[in-house]
């Protein structure tokens, strides 16, 4: 009835997948737990074939890498039973009815998102700006916010979807890096009438970046952004901004800001005390600066 699914890359998961599957145990029903891996380095490998010899576990490596899209999708598609449960591999479980909760309400919608949490406390200083960006979103992201928005609030860290209904929509695979694959994966439920069902069973986020892959990453998710812009439009609040802008003819002093102020925009975003407010003016201007051409 049940296959968990999860990609992984540079990223030792081997307890994710033994708490999972010690619950799966007491479902009283078929489970598999898929975990594939995109490329990792050695290091890694090495230690998650340990997922091989754990009951109705796999480890299935791939040759290359093939982005955050492809290696769902191969998940999706090779998994055998009806229900399917993806999750990032940087995930924790935080109490022993996870999947216990899914299942009750497996058969209210073809989508269910069960949410994410993150620690109390900031783990390390050198995550401060992924801390602080996700601490500062929770309150428009608790179960009864999601409700309200149920496509915009969707994330493919934590969700469980219908096997057939997973077959008809998979993920586009024309996300080839970092960024937005989730967005149009739940742009394309929404367009085809699919509906999600929000409910309160996070998942721990145990994988903050540090401040200086979150702006690396901040910057790969805006090229996306432009490259997919048509496809993602109405969804990005970078987009609605920059139209606003463009309107008003306020690109050229848009860019320009940005290009005197970058370098010390970066240093506050690489610091221990980063400003969202920044970061929020850094993802306008780097995307006004990309689209213009001028990097």
């Amino acid at each position: 009835m049940l296959s968990i699914l999860i990609p992984t890359y540079n990223h030792i998961c081997v307890k994710l997948v033994a708490d999972l599957q010690r619950q799966a145990e007491n479902l009283e029903c078929a489970y598999e737990i898929l975990v594939a891996d995109d490329a990792s380095e050695e290091s890694y490998k090495s230690k998650n074939r340990e997922i091989n010899h754990i009951p109705h576990c796999q480890y299935i490596e791939l040759p290359k890498n093939v982005g955050r899209s492809r290696i769902r999708n191969i998940l999706g598609f090779r998994a055998r039973y009806g229900y399917l449960l993806f999750m990032d591999c940087d995930a924790a479980v935080t109490n022993d009815k996870f999947l216990a909760r899914y299942m009750a309400v497996r058969e209210q919608a073809q989508v269910i998102y069960g949410g994410l949490a993150h620690p109390s406390t900031l783990p390390s200083s050198d995550v401060t700006l992924a801390y602080r960006y996700e601490k500062h979103a929770e309150p428009r992201h608790t179960v009864e916010k999601r409700r309200q928005q149920p496509y915009a609030s969707f994330r493919t860290f934590n969700f469980m979807i219908a096997r057939d209904t997973f077959l008809k929509h998979p993920f586009d695979e024309t996300i080839v890096h970092y960024g937005h694959e989730d967005t149009l994966f739940g742009k394309s439920l929404k367009e085809n009438g699919i509906g999600i069902l929000h409910i309160d069973n996070p998942l721990m986020n145990c994988g903050l970046d540090t401040n200086a892959t979150v702006v690396s990453k901040t910057e790969m998710s805006l090229k996306m952004l432009y490259a997919h812009r048509e496809k993602l439009a109405g969804t990005s609040g970078v987009l609605s901004l920059h139209d606003k802008l463009r309107r008003w003819h306020l690109l050229p002093l848009a860019r320009g800001l940005f290009r005197l102020s970058r370098p010390m925009v970066r240093k506050n975003l690489l610091s221990r005390h980063p400003s969202l407010h920044l970061f929020a003016f850094y993802k306008i201007g780097y995307y006004c600066q990309w689209e213009h051409g001028t990097h």
